[in-house]
């Protein structure tokens, strides 16, 4: 499975247009019929780009996560507050599109250090928005925020209505804003079922209950980390995360490294590595912490430009189903987002992803605790599994 994974080899395919599932969505009285393209097995004519596992064609074909599109799942990539410093801090905006239905969310702020985890509800009416500033819920961390759709049981739901984003002023002086990453649920207007220990519930991201992870990331451009004459010092920074698999915990640290190949405008390639633990520590995330040889400096000296892509290993396990199947990883799925200040300049965006993770999926593990406010929803529930028979 491992090699699979590295080689791309179980890579997803779209079904054809008669086996779509179609799900309806009425918005004002309109009926909207959109296809949601599920995978039609666990091999398939999936094409892989060289040097970048994972499935190439369902990340072009819109199977993995999007800033571009609503969900039932928010990832807000990364966020910062200092106590002792107003001029760094994040604004997280959040917003339910359904002119119909409120929601209740849960949301968990995950630590970058240690990644301990704190959690909180939310809820919002119909076609309401909201927003909050970090320093006034998770003051002095730095981490990264998952808001999870929940029903009236506390287990994750079909609600593709969300959509999110943040403003964020950085330690550093970087200021940028991010959309979140919404991930769709994929199988309708269903909540995921108990799993068999009666706490919590499982979100599987295998392109059948909900979106596909990022799996190969891509940085497609960079200017040189060196000054020079008419060329100011520039500052390109990474914040590279894997979702914790367990919510419930921070017992499921991580201990891994990502692969990088660097590329110059010349179009040769250089790779390294950098390890990787919680999230890309503080004292990594330029892009010169990468090792390489010659160094990033060299590479990309002043006045060129580089760019790069990367994904991340090491040994993870995951829930693989709800009555208890662990499913072992050799590789996990990445997250990010990048920001670069140059001179005058300063901004950043979430990063493109070349490939999903899609062999043989991911699975996020929340408890299932009742929300105190929000609408009383019972769906039905559908279960998913990425434990191989």
């Amino acid at each position: 499975m491992a090699d699979a994974v590295r080689r791309g080899e179980q890579n997803a395919s779209l079904t054809s247009p008669s086996d779509n599932q179609i799900h309806n969505f009425i918005i004002n009285g309109l009926r909207l019929v959109m296809p949601f393209y599920g995978r039609a097995g666990k091999s398939s004519g999936g094409y892989s780009i060289p040097g970048s596992p994972g499935d190439a064609s369902g990340a072009a074909y819109g199977l993995g996560v999007s800033e571009n599109k609503l969900g039932s799942v928010l990832f807000f990539n990364y966020y910062t507050s200092d106590s002792l410093s107003s001029q760094v801090n994040t604004r997280i905006n959040i917003t339910n599109a359904n002119p119909l239905q409120d929601v209740s969310l849960h949301l968990f702020f995950v630590d970058s250090v240690t990644c301990n985890i704190a959690d909180a509800f939310t809820c919002l009416t119909r076609q309401q928005t909201y927003s909050f500033e970090i320093s006034d819920f998770d003051p002095n961390v730095t981490g990264y925020l998952i808001v999870v759709a929940v029903d009236s049981s506390g287990r994750p739901a079909g609600f593709n209505y969300l959509a999110g984003d943040e403003l964020v002023v950085t330690p550093t002086a970087h200021r940028f804003g991010l959309s979140a990453m919404a991930a769709a649920r994929r199988d309708g207007s269903f909540s995921s079922p108990i799993n068999s220990d009666g706490l919590t519930s499982t979100m599987f991201f295998n392109g059948d209950q909900y979106d596909f992870l990022p799996y190969t990331m891509m940085l497609d451009s960079f200017p040189s980390q060196v000054s020079g004459p008419g060329d100011p010092l520039a500052d390109t920074r990474l914040y590279l995360y894997t979702p914790l698999p367990d919510l419930t915990s921070s017992a499921t640290s991580f201990s891994g490294s990502i692969f990088f190949l660097l590329f110059d405008d010349q179009e040769r390639s250089f790779s390294g590595s950098i390890p990787l633990n919680c999230y890309l520590t503080s004292d990594k995330q330029r892009i010169t912490s990468v090792r390489t040889a010659p160094n990033v400096n060299t590479i990309v000296p002043s006045g060129r430009t580089g760019w790069a892509k990367f994904y991340a290993s090491g040994k993870r396990n995951i829930v693989g189903n709800t009555q208890g199947c662990v499913v072992g990883l050799n590789n996990v799925p990445l997250m990010g987002a990048t920001a670069t200040k140059t001179g005058f300049y300063t901004g950043g965006h979430n990063l493109r992803y070349l490939t999903n993770f899609n062999a043989p999926g991911y699975s996020i593990t929340i408890p299932a605790i009742a929300p105190y406010c929000g609408p009383s929803v019972e769906y039905p529930t559908r279960g998913s599994s990425i434990c191989v028979d």
